[in-house]
Parts: structure tokens; C-alpha cells; sequence
């Protein structure tokens, strides 16, 4: 049986610097994330960061409308060595340190750093760099909210 799995987020994943807006009657404020996160907060919190509602214009041309959208993550790429003969893994990995740096490659290679859309495609693009096909999969994948996109 195929069951569909519906995301969420609590408000621990939201970043400490997500501003919030406080335009309940805005059409949009139920699918946009500003004000989604601002009913989440609990009514004890005494400082928030918020949008200036005299800023604010809301509607279908806000300027700070952020619909609650969750992408595809993928999680670790370690199995895409086996796949990949000793000098086109060279290359590969190369590629890719030269783009974030030893550490995070390997954070990012072993799953402890997730992938957004936009890393998956330089690894896609390592892949064709080094002569492998781009449609090896990554370990594993996650949906979450891209806080900063």
C-alpha cells in the first residue's frame, strides 16, 4: 500500500531571523509562511521579528509572500561511488570540494548536510563532469521548507 505522507514543520525548524507578519486579513495568510509561523508562536513570547504592517501591502502582490511550500531534499550520496570507477570518482569528488570545500563535501556526501534542489543539480552536474550518468539516486530524500528561497 502506497500511503501518502503529507510534510509538516514545527517551530523549531524555522530560522531565528524568519520574520513574521501580523496581516490576519490578508486573502493569502493562510498559505503564506510569515503569518503560518506567526500563529505558531506562543502567546508568552514577549519579543518577535516582524514585518512593519505599515509595509505590508498583502494580497496577490505582497512583496513578502512566501507560500508554505516543501522541496525534496536528498540526504547523503555515498552510494553513487559504486557505481563510478576509481578515476571518474576522482573527478567527481574534485568537482565537487572545488564548489563547498572538503568538510562540507563530505558532510554532504555522508548525509549529515541535506541537499536543497539547487546542490542536488551540482552533483548532477559533477556526474557529467566526470563521465558518469546524471540519474544515479542519492541516498535517501526528505521534504523540508528552503527557509532562504
Amino acid at each position: 500500500m502506497n500511503e501518502t505522507i503529507v510534510p509538516t514543520f514545527q517551530l523549531s525548524d524555522v530560522p531565528g531571523n524568519f520574520a513574521l507578519c501580523l496581516n490576519a486579513d490578508c486573502p493569502l495568510a493562510g498559505r503564506c509562511l510569515h503569518h503560518i509561523v506567526r500563529t505558531m508562536v506562543p502567546a508568552d513570547e514577549l519579543v518577535l521579528h516582524v514585518y512593519n504592517p505599515e509595509a505590508v501591502r498583502g494580497g496577490e502582490d505582497c512583496e513578502f509572500f512566501r507560500e508554505q511550500k516543501f522541496d525534496r531534499y536528498a540526504v547523503g550520496f555515498t552510494n553513487m561511488q559504486e557505481e563510478m570507477k576509481p578515476r571518474q570518482y576522482a573527478a567527481f569528488s574534485f568537482y565537487l570540494q572545488a564548489c563547498w570545500g572538503r568538510n562540507p563535501y563530505y558532510e554532504r556526501r555522508s548525509g549529515k548536510r541535506s541537499l536543497p534542489p539547487v546542490e542536488q543539480e551540482k552533483v548532477r552536474t559533477a556526474l557529467r563532469h566526470a563521465g558518469v550518468p546524471d540519474n544515479l539516486d542519492f541516498d535517501r530524500y526528505e521534504f523540508r521548507i528552503n527557509w532562504t528561497e
